[in-house]
């Protein structure tokens, strides 16, 4: 979950329907956000929010979130899941948010309540194993996650791309979701393993070096019961990595 970047939009006076084709036979707006609450996990890195789904006649497609700027409220991103991150800030200040929920028809909600948000430091580890070592500054990723979704699991499909300017060699990439977690049944091109709310994935010997620029692909097959949970981020080597989520076409 990252920030949308180049030209902001500001926030609407009061909410309208969007401007793309609308069903004629949907002009009801999906139900006000609320619950605005973070953290949502027992660490969190930068600013990590969540709230309570909003409910539609139709289904709610996308959340639009807007942060609080010198000349009012600009849009910093979309999620299409009650939660969104934001590593566009300073450590240690606070933020004033509000959520603005969207249909497929274009109806938008009414604004959340705004809620103001704490920019936290530092990604927790996912097992008490000692330190590695330190990662060179050079080090940057990007997470590609797929899935296919079903009623009581989902396929993933990762790719790990290296967007740093030197080659990586040897990776744990960690995944932190939201809860309730999935159970992790089965993966592939990586040794995998969960503890607590983490899937871990470790090289193996034939995918060990990333060179900058190019990607590993690993994937896994999960279960879960209630709705499919949904990554909050992830991480190589202890570093954040951005990326990007969906299912898959």
């Amino acid at each position: 979950m990252t920030a949308v970047s180049g030209a902001y939009a500001a926030v609407p006076a009061s909410p309208a329907s969007g401007s793309g084709a609308v069903s004629a036979a949907d002009t009801t707006p999906p139900s006000k956000p609320t619950g605005l609450h973070e953290p949502c996990a027992s660490d969190t890195l930068y600013v990590l929010f969540c709230w309570t789904a909003s409910t539609d006649d139709v289904g709610v497609v996308a959340y639009d979130v807007y942060r609080q700027g010198d000349t009012g409220y600009v849009q910093v991103g979309t999620s299409s899941f009650p939660a969104f991150g934001d590593d566009d800030v300073v450590i240690g200040r606070t933020y004033t948010y509000i959520v603005i929920a969207r249909d497929a028809a274009g109806n938008q909600s009414v604004p959340s309540d705004p809620f103001v948000a704490l920019a936290r430091g530092g990604l927790p580890s996912p097992t008490a194993t000692p330190s590695p070592p330190p990662t060179p500054q050079s080090l940057a990723c990007d997470v590609t996650y797929e899935f296919v979704a079903w009623r009581t699991g989902q396929n993933a499909w990762i790719t790990l791309k290296n967007t740093g300017t030197a080659p990586i060699v040897g990776w744990t990439l960690s995944i932190r979701w939201q809860e309730p977690a999935p159970r992790l049944t089965s993966g592939h091109s990586a040794v995998w393993s969960r503890t607590d709310s983490f899937f871990t994935a470790r090289n193996l010997a034939w995918n060990k070096v990333i060179a900058p620029g190019a990607s590993v692909q690993v994937g896994f097959t999960a279960a879960h019961t209630g709705a499919t949970p949904v990554p909050l981020y992830y991480g190589v080597n202890g570093v954040y990595c951005s990326s990007t989520y969906g299912p898959r076409r």
